[in-house]
């Protein structure tokens, strides 16, 4: 069975950063020829590590885009003609022993709450409705994953057309952030922004968790990923204290200069 194609990428990103030490190692001991030569170097490092940190992500997406449809297409398929089943077995089976027959019943309703999880998942994996109908309808269906005791504000506006791997990173980030806010912030409000300000697009995501209590752009790998998912589309990022208390995440897509009366960003800060 070959390998995924994101571990051969991972392969190829530690093989770079071999090559790049090697070719240190072997700069002229000269200062200013050495330091050119570093230069040099590094640039060309770092187109490189670029590529395939983009390949990488294009591997990462694609498997979970695999695993995503297996999941909705054979198992999803596959457990709801045993759920059917099993209601058909129990309803024949309660003529002669009700006891039994209402016991089939409760494995065909976990039966059915085990597709529901699995749908949930695979959308997860592979946000269906993103390519289908856009950002905004995919975050409309974000919110509706949202657990219990969670307030989650996202004032859907208009349609914004955004090129479909700007809409996927979009969405991953907003994911991500989300994801972080409810299971490692502790908090209860989210408050979602998406739109074009200055000719630029802007997502802008609030919670009232708890914060960092460092600089955030270090902070786990989750937002590691934000910081590069952002940097794969060229995009402004800023992460940093909300004032009352949590964390505010705002993206900015490149775009023509704003002008100087450029419009306001929607006020969250009374949402929350």
């Amino acid at each position: 069975m070959a390998k995924p194609a994101y571990r051969k990428v991972i392969a190829d990103l530690h093989t770079c950063e071999e090559r790049y030490q090697s070719l240190l190692d072997s700069i002229p001991a000269t200062e200013d020829a050495r330091l050119q030569s570093a230069l040099s170097v590094l640039k060309s490092e770092v187109r490189h590590r670029r590529r395939l940190e983009a390949e990488l992500l294009i591997a990462v997406e694609s498997e979970r885009e695999r695993i995503g449809q297996d999941l909705h297409d054979d198992l999803c398929q596959r457990l709801s003609a045993t759920a059917m089943m099993t209601s058909v077995l129990a309803t024949r089976i309660a003529r002669k022993d009700s006891r039994s027959g209402a016991e089939l019943q409760k494995i065909s309703r976990l039966i059915n709450d085990t597709i529901e999880s699995c749908r949930l998942l695979s959308r997860g994996l592979h946000p269906v409705t993103l390519t289908a109908n856009g950002l905004p309808a995919a975050l409309d269906e974000l919110a509706e994953r949202m657990p219990d005791g969670i307030n989650f504000l996202w004032p859907h506006g208009k349609r914004i057309e955004l090129e479909p791997e700007t809409a996927l990173h979009l969405y991953r980030i907003t994911e991500e952030a989300v994801g972080n806010a409810v299971k490692h912030a502790g908090a209860k409000r989210i408050a979602i922004e998406l739109d074009v300000l200055g000719g630029r697009t802007v997502l802008v995501i609030q919670d009232d968790g708890k914060g960092f209590e460092r600089d955030p752009t270090a902070n786990g790998m989750g937002l590691r990923n934000i910081n590069y998912r952002a940097g794969a589309i060229g995009a402004e990022l800023t992460i940093g204290q909300r004032k009352g208390g949590g964390t505010r995440i705002r993206c900015r897509l490149p775009g023509p200069k704003a002008p100087q009366s450029s419009p306001k960003e929607m006020d969250l800060e009374q949402s929350l």
